[in-house]
């Protein structure tokens, strides 16, 4: 890598608040993911920055419009996410009424535990976006929600390897 981590290793699992703190300071060193992400406008690109049995850190490029997770879980894991560079929009779902969303800018985030449902995308004009996610124990598996062809909102077991974009309908975005 050629650049020293701005945190300690963790000897056991972190608390998403903690969490936090990790995905900020590697936010902070640009060069500790730059490189690894390539900024193609069809894809959203990601690159591991660390993992241990404790920890997952990964940095993620959006650099268009139209990149967007959908609604998902973490599976067992809880996390953070810190904006590096651009904005991302982040909705939560709500039942029976329209997501509630917010447009995070560079320097901020958030934290979540393993119950959080949420959808993450490139908020509409923020041109290129980079993301610090940290995770808790690293993350293994996601679900993936939507509303399929019944009209019901299914989940979707995923790997963590596979790339969250939406599984059916997600409502109407905020």
């Amino acid at each position: 890598m050629g650049t020293e981590l701005p945190f300690v290793p963790p000897d056991r699992l972190l608390p998403p608040a903690k969490l936090q703190q990790v995905a900020r300071a590697v936010a902070g060193r640009p060069a500790l993911w730059r490189d690894g992400l390539d900024r193609e406008a069809d894809r959203r690109t990601y690159v591991e920055v660390f993992t241990s049995d404790h920890l997952g850190v990964w940095a993620i490029s959006w650099m268009a419009d139209d990149h967007d997770t959908g609604f998902h879980d973490h599976d067992r894991s809880c996390g953070a996410v810190h904006v590096a560079q651009g904005t991302i929009r982040h909705e939560h779902l709500r039942l029976g009424e329209r997501p509630v969303g917010v447009a995070v800018p560079a320097g901020e985030g958030f934290c979540f535990d393993e119950t959080f449902i949420h959808r993450m995308r490139r908020d509409p004009g923020a041109g290129p976006t980079v993301t610090v996610h940290a995770y808790a124990p690293p993350l293994t598996r996601t679900g993936q929600y939507g509303e399929a062809h019944d009209g019901l909102l299914h989940r979707v077991p995923t790997s963590s390897e596979a790339h969250l974009s939406p599984k059916g309908a997600q409502g109407t975005p905020t």
